[in-house]
């Protein structure tokens, strides 16, 4: 690939997206709602980086110029936190708002549609997810996510432009804000206060955001048409073993309170994709253990703290 559009790139997985792009000497087109807070994220003084907002004269001059663009990503999603997951509006207008994204790709003649999914789509999977099977979502993101990938694939389907369904993992890293499992038991522990949470048996699988892009890349790269990819280490335990091993690492003498919150279910449902696929159609394979990405992510929350208890 030599030139890509990408929306989401400012958000985590969407910044890293872009650095991994970068990196393989990918030209990146990044569309934003607000060009000026985009131009704050130094990630984006990069020449090989251009800054579009939504409809503006650049925007339409984009549309008109219609230069050869190899991938266009769609990640852009709002509404993803805990607290607005179940906000059915906003997830109407991430669908509609995606349906518009394709269409863009098509009239600037995109060779390739990615758009990211998710596992919140096989919420109540009790063993490795079919991601080509029926979904059982939770909650209106995971309905919406789902939604939203049958339509996309008709609609790619009827504009005969090469579609594919990326689900993404349980991500975790260096720039993940949101209170997620990983981010929560970092900072309490760090922090010196004791976790709580349910039993934790359900089998799990994390990936560090920066293989969770190379992966990304890779199917616009090695991608074959019209197919949907599962991404994720091909490493599953059960959930409380990457939470102990968290504290292990951050201090083995730190309490934890596993078993501290009631069960919602008698049934401990998984969330683990198979990665056949995507490492049989773009050679794929994790290279970085779960206890190193771990390893390079407690600082940044560290340093994270130190600046909060600063101020």
């Amino acid at each position: 690939m030599e030139r890509v559009i990408l929306t989401g790139g400012t958000g985590f997985i969407g910044s890293w997206l872009t650095e991994e792009l970068l990196s393989h000497g990918v030209e990146v087109v990044v569309l934003v709602r607000k060009l000026g807070r985009a131009k704050e994220k130094r990630l984006f003084e990069n020449e090989r980086v251009q800054l579009v907002e939504y409809y503006s004269p650049q925007y339409q001059a984009m549309i008109s110029e219609k230069k050869n663009v190899d991938a266009f990503y769609h990640l852009a999603w709002e509404g993803v936190s805990t607290e607005m997951k179940n906000e059915s509006e906003l997830q109407l207008e991430n669908i509609r708002f995606s349906m518009e994204m394709l269409e863009l790709a098509n009239t600037i003649g995109a060779k390739r549609f990615i758009a990211t999914g998710t596992v919140a789509e096989y919420a109540f999977s009790e063993n490795i997810m079919d991601i080509n099977g029926r979904q059982t979502p939770n909650d209106m993101y995971g309905a919406a996510k789902t939604a939203v990938h049958y339509m996309l694939e008709t609609q790619a389907r009827l504009l005969k432009i090469p579609f594919n369904w990326a689900v993404v993992p349980s991500t975790f890293g260096e720039g993940r804000r949101d209170n997620n499992i990983i981010t929560y038991t970092i900072t309490s522990l760090l922090r010196r206060q004791k976790p709580s949470f349910g039993y934790l048996l359900q089998m799990w699988d994390f990936l560090h955001v920066k293989e969770v892009v190379r992966a990304l890349w890779l199917i616009g790269e090695k991608g074959a048409p019209d197919k949907t990819y599962g991404i994720g280490s091909g490493v599953f335990k059960p959930l409380k073993d990457y939470i102990m091993q968290i504290r292990d690492i951050i201090d083995p003498s730190l309490p934890l309170g596993i078993g501290d919150i009631p069960s919602l279910s008698d049934k401990a449902f998984s969330s683990c994709v198979s990665i056949y696929d995507i490492t049989k159609d773009t050679g794929f394979v994790p290279e970085m253990s779960f206890e190193e990405g771990i390893r390079r992510t407690i600082p940044y929350y560290r340093e994270m703290i130190e600046t909060q208890d600063r101020h």
